[in-house]
């Protein structure tokens, strides 16, 4: 017999540039999807969303970040919605679906408990419900364990410091005031955790928020909660839904309560789930997936964006998982973010500095390739410029958060205004390419 399938509907962190130009050459399902989410943007008197991802030039997170909120959720929205109906075109037809956080709305909405339409209505109402929360609070992954992160609040005398998402063994996710991460973040370094602030707006699944609850609620009045078409187990409230549910009520709760979401894969994974397939851009949730119950097959269509079409095509295939062929080394603090994980523009500094002379394109990949391989016991000829990091080495965000901490470091990068993040460097070539561009340094040949 067949072992069951899993879709997973990641958060806010999955926001990738350029994500679905590609597949949209090969697959009429993602215009579909955009063009009725830009008619809900319309009504709100907002630009097509389906312009800033596909006409001129991919925008990068933070041009994204700059627009409306809703711009950038509805983008994130309908990259799940359209991946989501692209896979079930091709055939795959999942045997359940998993939201994480944010994502529990794509997974409604795919199971057919609201329309399209009402899913972006809904995605616009948790922005309004959360307009006053901006700024008031931050998210940060730590690559440690529940038990671990648990006594944080205590020993930093920092009670309104919580456990806001448990995504693998080794990755919890804080949540908080700043002053507060910022104490944790010195804990962290002194045990030399890996430690990274989300770019997430608000300090969500705290406590605090509880009066946000009522106004998403009071917002979501107008929506119609449909029949559930297929079923939809909730890393939050640990349990299927059911069309008894008051979905609208139970969304809004998500605002304040943990996701549980490595409790829930080894519950499934235990109930005969064994494909876990990505609904939407990067893979930060199968990567939580394989931390957490290693040999399942795991399948991220869209960590390509030069490859959208095959991978989506590979992820609907019954075939085996495809397996890495360079070796793969967990590093001991292996953890994955909740969000897309960016390295901070000016972390400390260590004292030895590098000197000021020009370096050329090579010099730098060869440092780099130095640094990777020691950092996570590789070989350096596995190293090449081309490999993808992540999806072809599984080496997780959060790792490689920090891992681009110490090439800032490195290179004295502190200087520079921008951030270096995880998705838009995939490779070592990547960041080399980063590194001449953004030291100022003259390329030579």
């Amino acid at each position: 017999m067949s072992s069951r399938t899993v879709f997973l509907f990641p958060g806010l962190g999955a926001y990738s540039t350029g994500v679905l130009r590609r597949a949209r050459l090969n697959h009429r399902q993602v215009d579909e999807t955009f063009r009725e989410i830009d008619e809900v943007a319309a009504e709100r008197g907002l630009p097509p969303v389906s312009a800033l991802l596909f006409h001129d030039r991919p925008l990068t997170i933070q041009e994204m970040l700059a627009e409306p909120a809703e711009l950038l959720q509805l983008a994130i929205f309908g990259t799940s919605m359209a991946t989501h109906r692209i896979l079930v075109g091709h055939g795959l037809e999942p045997d359940l679906l998993v939201g994480h956080s944010f994502g529990e709305m794509a997974a409604l909405v795919a199971a057919g408990a609201f329309s399209l339409a009402d899913g972006a209505r809904l995605v616009c109402a948790r922005c309004d419900a959360l307009r006053d929360w901006e700024g008031r609070g931050v998210m940060a992954a730590i690559g440690t364990n529940e038990t671990a992160a648990g006594h944080l609040p205590g020993a930093l005398d920092e009670p309104d410091l919580v456990i806001g998402c448990l995504n693998a063994p080794r990755q919890t996710v804080l949540s908080g005031p700043a002053a507060a991460v910022d104490r944790a973040e010195l804990v962290a370094k002194a045990l030399d955790l890996p430690f990274a602030r989300l770019q997430l707006p608000y300090a969500s699944h705290h406590p605090a928020m509880r009066p946000a609850v009522a106004t998403f609620v009071e917002l979501m009045a107008g929506i119609r909660q449909l029949p559930l078409q297929r079923p939809v187990h909730s890393p939050i409230h640990l349990r299927r839904y059911t069309d008894d549910d008051d979905l609208k009520q139970a969304l809004a709760e998500c605002l304040v309560l943990p996701v549980l979401f490595t409790r829930t894969v080894r519950d499934l994974h235990a109930s005969g789930y064994q494909n876990f397939v990505e609904a939407g851009a990067l893979n930060t949730l199968t990567r939580c997936v394989e931390l957490t119950v290693p040999g399942v097959r795991t399948e991220a269509p869209l960590i390509d964006p030069e490859r959208e079409s095959e991978g989506l095509s590979a992820a609907a295939s019954t075939s085996p998982a495809r397996q890495h062929t360079a070796p793969v080394a967990v590093p001991h603090e292996a953890g994955d973010s909740a969000a897309a994980v960016v390295a901070p523009a000016a972390p400390q500094r260590v004292p030895e500095q590098r000197a000021a002379e020009p370096v050329s394109r090579e010099q730098v990949l060869r440092e780099l390739r130095e640094l990777y391989a020691a950092a996570l016991e590789y070989p350096p000829d596995v190293l090449t410029e081309e490999v993808l990091l992540e999806a072809e080495l599984g080496v997780d965000s959060l790792k490689q958060t920090s891992l681009l901490n110490r090439v800032v470091e490195r290179f004295d990068l502190a200087s520079s205004s921008d951030r270096m993040r995880v998705w838009e460097l995939p490779t070592l070539g990547h960041i080399a390419d980063h590194v001449v561009t953004r030291s100022g340094q003259q390329v030579m040949s």
